[in-house]
């Protein structure tokens, strides 16, 4: 998705004869380039500009629905954390209410406090395996990010180059056409060194599936030594019984 909003513009630049872009004003070709420069080169990076922003926007968006979408992730655990604690409650209750001799008081005094220590200890378990799991995620997407910043700057920085030249070459008294197939050739050499470094980023999705596995075998182990933990407060609490 990324790459896909990083479409270079004026990939038209790179065929000879052809009009360096459907915005471009009639009469920029062959000898009339020189006359047009300004306003040429003046839309290419207004071109780039827009560009740059939506780039911008999208990667707000999408940051904004991934936050979004934990905080419902979040309350919807929060919501069955509080149901469980209501439903152990009410068991507990039970309990006592069968309680007939101090000692089956204690016991269930007893399973309750167990139970307890190992629903904390499994709840912080999991929430350990999830901001693991979110730091990584966020890490992959810093480094990404910064990656292909740094790839924009130098597609921008070289696109900025060429127009100077142009500019300048221009001014100098330099054969038109030379000057524009000079720009075309810039232009799509910097668009395909932006491209070759963005695809050599990779894909991160197979990172962020090998950080979600980790994830869930700490989710899985912590579920398992809670009930380890409960079968075991539970055979002592029958035993009262």
């Amino acid at each position: 998705a990324l790459l896909l909003s990083f479409i270079v513009p004026f990939v038209a630049l790179a065929e000879e004869g052809k009009r360096v872009s459907s915005t471009t004003p009639r009469g920029v070709g062959g000898q009339n380039f020189c006359q047009n420069v300004d306003k040429m080169t003046s839309q290419i990076t207004e071109h780039m500009g827009k560009k740059e922003d939506r780039k911008v926007d999208k990667r707000d968006d999408k940051r904004e629905n991934q936050l979004e979408h934990r905080g419902l992730r979040d309350g919807k655990l929060d919501d069955r954390r509080g149901d469980r604690d209501g439903d152990r409650t009410m068991r507990y209750d039970k309990f006592y209410a069968r309680a007939t001799t101090t000692a089956q008081t204690a016991a269930v005094d007893a399973f309750k406090a167990a139970v307890e220590s190992a629903v904390n200890t499994r709840r912080t378990s999991v929430d350990a395996a999830i901001t693991a799991y979110r730091t990584g995620v966020d890490a992959l997407l810093v480094e990404r990010k910064a990656k292909v910043d740094a790839a924009w700057a130098t597609l921008k920085s070289a696109t900025d180059a060429a127009i100077a030249k142009a500019k300048a070459d221009c001014v100098a008294g330099v054969d038109p056409k030379t000057v524009r197939q000079t720009l075309i050739d810039s232009i799509k050499a910097a668009n395909e060194v932006f491209r070759t470094t963005v695809k050599s980023v990779g894909d991160a999705r197979d990172k962020v599936k090998a950080l979600k596995a980790t994830r869930d075998a700490a989710i899985k182990a912590a579920l398992a030594a809670f009930k380890v933990a409960f079968d075991a407060a539970l055979a002592t609490l029958k035993a009262a019984f």
